[in-house]
């Protein structure tokens, strides 16, 4: 294998964070340092005795410090883990002594940064020696010591490769630690995540992780197992046999966390299409008897398996399932079908993101720009939603992660950016440039989700939803070929079925799990071995308590303002007139308002839609925003149901500056220019 050599620019970044670390060190750490500080002569002693790292171990550290090429990250959330740019490295927050009891040493306060901010052992080697020369020679010199990283990792062979178990009570038990309303629980119930993650594009390279969430807190994933190989394990059963063992005697004897049994549960197993068929030993997607819904058979046209015949099939079961009556539905008995009350029809769910973003809606795109003639729409209708999405993208809000981009990367496009159009952008951009039936049928899907995703629609128009993607795949035949309807197609019919067991789509979307994979890449450090440098960067996160104090802080739901201005504007009004403070930002709990363009449009209670000028507090300490109502609102489509009632709407004829208070807003709006107007659409997580 290759030799793997330091980037220049790993090297450089290495180097400038031990050298800004030393000023950083001076402002924040004087109390902390013992008052046996080294003398001159100590210091120089100290120097002559720090032990020269071997070849080996530099070889270690070289290597240790590598990184992965062509990274595809693709972040589904705003990542947790705050970014060089958002918080920078030399931020003094983690290493403020107050933040910590009184016994936390300086050791552990450096080792909580460095895991934070994920610094390389080679960087920190080098702080650590600078540490231990001016400040404190009883500092460990070497990262390892520091960060606990464990000396031997313990792999299991898992034919044809190997595997370490972290434990499901491990993986629970952080994820507690990290709810918290977690002392209130009355049932632990889990989502598990099987997957695929290749590591690299010239080998066969892979990752496949055991992972979970909390069905009440769902952007905390925690790790089970882990495996990697050149190739998928060859038998899941034994993959899963530690996991199911553990889930087992949990479902059976309840979870025991702080001297209390809890009742515990595997409420979903969420995953793809190819890793669903893998464990539960089931036919893949092109296979004619692959749905896992219902006894649909497909048909072979056009060189492809199509399921466009879906009128009286009779759905599937647990017990025809368990019984396998449809003998060419199976290849195999599941280790799955021991874990007690777990259906397996109804607990495993499909997948949104995979199902409807890069399924569905990815489909759709490439019809129109790659497909064939009759479904391909011409290169002027091309550019002009490339460009029209172009534009817009100063228009996107603070909470999407990517902006929308040219048709012209369409091939690269995330799952993200797919959500995107299908629930924001479309709806504005293929209006004038899709013809009358393609905008149609596109738009039924658009209805669809939007009520699949919002509870109180979901509890009013579920089933018009699942006629309206009735109605897609009736159309879809018809527009783009029955040769088409393939197995995601297919399977919009069973959406409403899962959203009637688990609510709205986001409560079984692969999103969470999806962004905490990408997050495994970033804790390889060079191309061999990548099994053991995840478990030692997972090992040294667990040791610190960094991560749990990110997430014990009580969330509340009275809003926050931030960052300080006196640009106004202001009003003479009785509520501002003693006015104290102004602000640009305002952090509610799921969103945040500031006075940019792009993130200034908000709901209020009484329906009304206002653009934010100022957020102002006054000598009583109460929030009050200034800003402008817009003064007509009309639907942006009719049919198939007017905009109006999922909230969306072209709005203009901004009124005067008014004011209202803070807690009339319910609500942030996605505000896009549409000609000399505004199109606005509610974010669907507030």
């Amino acid at each position: 294998m290759p030799k793997y050599k330091l980037s220049r620019t790993h090297y450089r970044h290495a180097q400038q964070l031990s050298n800004d670390t030393i000023e950083l060190i001076n402002r924040t750490v004087i109390e902390t340092v013992p008052t046996s500080v080294a003398t001159s002569n100590e210091t120089t002693e100290s120097a002559q005795s720090t032990p020269i790292i071997g070849d080996d171990t530099v070889s270690e550290y070289e290597s240790e410090s590598d990184s992965i090429d062509d990274l595809d990250v693709d972040d589904e959330f705003r990542s947790t883990t705050p970014s060089r740019d958002e918080n920078p490295v030399n931020s003094t927050e983690g290493l403020n002594p107050s933040n910590y009891s009184s016994q936390t040493t300086f050791a552990s306060l450096l080792a909580d940064w460095g895991v934070t901010y994920h610094i390389e052992h080679i960087a920190l080697n080098s702080l650590l020696r600078l540490l231990r020369q001016h400040f404190d020679n009883n500092l460990p010199a070497d990262a390892r010591t520091l960060l606990k990283t464990p000396r031997r990792t313990d792999l299991q062979e898992i034919f044809p490769g190997k595997f370490f178990y972290f434990g499901l009570d491990s993986a629970v038990n952080k994820i507690l630690d990290k709810y918290e309303l977690s002392d209130n629980i009355d049932v632990i119930k889990i989502g598990v995540n099987v997957d695929g993650l290749p590591l690299s594009k010239s080998s066969g390279s892979q990752l496949y992780p055991i992972i979970c969430n909390l069905w009440e807190n769902p952007s905390v994933v925690e790790m089970i197992g882990l495996y990697h190989g050149y190739e998928k394990p060859s038998d899941p059963n034994i993959f899963m046999q530690d996991f199911i063992n553990d889930a087992v005697l949990f479902t059976n004897n309840g979870f025991m966390y702080k001297n209390r049994t809890i009742p515990f549960r595997v409420n979903a197993i969420i995953c793809d299409v190819p890793a669903k068929s893998f464990i539960t030993f089931t036919k893949g997607h092109s296979g004619y008897n692959s749905c896992s819904k219902c006894h649909i058979e497909g048909e072979y046209v056009n060189n492809r398996v199509c399921f466009y015949n879906s009128s009286n099939v009779r759905s599937r079961c647990d017990t025809d399932f368990r019984q396998k009556l449809d003998e060419e539905h199976h290849t195999g008995t599941s280790i799955l079908e021991i874990l007690p009350n777990f259906d397996m029809i109804r607990n495993i769910p499909l997948d949104y993101m995979h199902l409807i973003c890069l399924g569905v809606m990815r489909k759709l795109l490439l019809l129109w720009v790659f497909g064939k003639p009759n479904s391909k729409l011409a290169h002027i209708q091309v550019s002009r939603i490339s460009n029209y999405l172009v534009e817009l993208s100063k228009n996107i809000p603070c909470e999407f992660v990517r902006k929308p981009r040219s048709l012209d990367d369409l091939k690269r496009f995330k799952a993200t950016e797919f959500r995107q159009i299908l629930m924001y952008t479309g709806p504005l951009v293929f209006k004038t440039t899709l013809s009358k039936d393609r905008y149609a049928n596109f738009l039924s899907l658009h209805v669809a989700m939007r009520i699949f995703s919002n509870e109180s629609h979901l509890a009013e128009h579920g089933d018009y939803a699942h006629d309206l993607l009735k109605y897609f795949i009736d159309t879809f035949v018809i527009l783009y070929g029955k040769e088409n309807v393939s197995h995601n197609v297919h399977n919009l019919l069973h959406l409403r079925e899962d959203c009637k067991n688990f609510g709205v789509l986001q409560n079984f979307s692969g999103f969470p799990f999806e962004n905490y994979l990408q997050s495994l890449k970033l804790l390889i450090r060079k191309g061999s071995d990548p099994l053991p440098q995840i478990i030692k960067r997972i090992i040294e996160k667990d040791c610190r308590h960094t991560d749990a104090k990110k997430y014990h802080q009580v969330s509340t739901t009275t809003p926050k303002p931030n960052k300080l201005h006196n640009n106004g504007p202001l009003l003479n009004h009785n509520r501002t007139r003693n006015i104290l403070y102004q602000y640009k930002e305002l952090c509610f709990e799921k969103f945040t308002v500031k006075l940019t363009e792009s993130d200034s449009c908000c709901g209020l209670t009484d329906g009304n839609i206002i653009c934010i000028k100022n957020i102002v507090t006054n000598a009583d300490n109460e929030l009050y925003v200034i800003a402008q109502k817009f003064n007509l609102k009309t639907n942006l489509y009719f049919q198939p149901l007017p905009s109006s009632a999922l909230n969306i709407y072209i709005v203009n004829d901004l009124g005067p500056l008014e004011v209202w208070s803070v807690d009339e807003i319910t609500c942030k709006y996605v505000k896009m220019r549409y000609n000399d107007r505004f199109v606005v659409v509610p974010l669907l997580h507030c």
